[in-house]
């Protein structure tokens, strides 16, 4: 993160809108912002949050602790509300056929201020584990979702064959028409991490590792048991952090379910490294749902 950001939603906001694209390829939009515009609201923001904590507590159901994509699309919805340069028309609009059956839904339709025109944006906020069939299996297929129900691969092909033609769609044109709305361009924007075995992992990439090899993790660093709201910006060390052995001795009992975990420097105390730690019997469940029928 290049800002000093304190405040967790806002540093959210900031990973929301600023991280890296989890994928390179031409339906997917690598939208970033540097402008002068953004960085001063997150600074406003940093030392007063109230307008961003007051919008997500209007539209999030479960603002402690709510479902991470919902969570991710109201940073956009406040990100674009307020925008110079930006106007937000629509959001989560829903796309029904004639016989009154819902096709889809719009995440997003923004217009640019200066060129009028309109782009439809698909969100989604995405954590894969890379279960590869050989060491350097890198393709779409290998990767799959901690809690084995949902798949990359599957992700990528329905946000380009199907959400993003459906603004196109006889049924959407017709809605948007009644509205004076008429679409320019349709682009996904993926954030997430893609983690890879720690075995193959390269230096600080995110990375995943099976419960009882637990002792391959450097003893020097300090790391952070993470609950869900955390999963987005990077973390800064904590009072509830833990060295190595105390984290072992957390991690005592079998896991019932894959965590994720921050490595902190100690020196810095800034975030090096995420990690998913899994059950030991993860990895063969996670191969056999990748091997399944898409």
């Amino acid at each position: 993160m290049n800002l000093s950001l304190h405040h967790p939603v806002v540093r959210d906001l900031y990973w929301a809108i600023n991280s890296p694209t989890l994928l390179e390829a031409p339906c997917l939009k690598d939208w970033q912002d540097s402008s002068h515009w953004f960085t001063h609201r997150l600074q406003q923001l940093d030392q007063q949050p109230a307008p961003l904590l007051q919008h997500l507590q209007q539209q999030v159901h479960h603002p402690h602790q709510p479902r991470l994509g919902q969570y991710f699309e109201q940073l956009w919805h406040f990100y674009f509300k307020h925008h110079p340069d930006y106007q937000l028309l629509l959001h989560n609009l829903q796309i029904k056929a004639p016989d009154n059956h819902t096709l889809g839904e719009l995440d997003l339709l923004i217009r640019n201020r200066h060129s009028h025109e309109v782009f439809h944006l698909e969100l989604a906020v995405k954590f894969y584990l890379a279960v590869p069939l050989y060491p350097s299996d890198n393709s779409l297929a290998c990767y799959i979702g901690p809690g084995l129900k949902d798949r990359l691969l599957d992700k990528y092909q329905h946000t380009c064959n199907h959400q993003l033609p459906l603004s196109a769609s006889d049924a959407a044109q017709a809605q948007l028409m009644a509205r004076q709305i008429k679409v320019d361009q349709a682009q996904a924007v993926f954030r997430g991490r893609l983690f890879q075995p720690l075995a193959i992992a390269a230096k600080n990439q995110p990375a995943w590792l099976p419960q009882a090899e637990l002792h391959q993790l450097n003893a020097t660093e300090t790391f952070l048991c993470l609950e869900r709201r955390q999963w987005f910006a990077e973390q800064t060390i904590e009072h509830d952090s833990y060295n190595y052995d105390q984290l072992a001795n957390h991690l005592a009992t079998p896991l019932a379910r894959p965590f994720q975990v921050a490595v902190i420097d100690p020196q810095t105390q800034q975030e090096t490294r995420r990690l998913f730690v899994v059950p030991d019997s993860w990895e063969a469940a996670a191969r056999d749902c990748l091997h399944q029928p898409l």
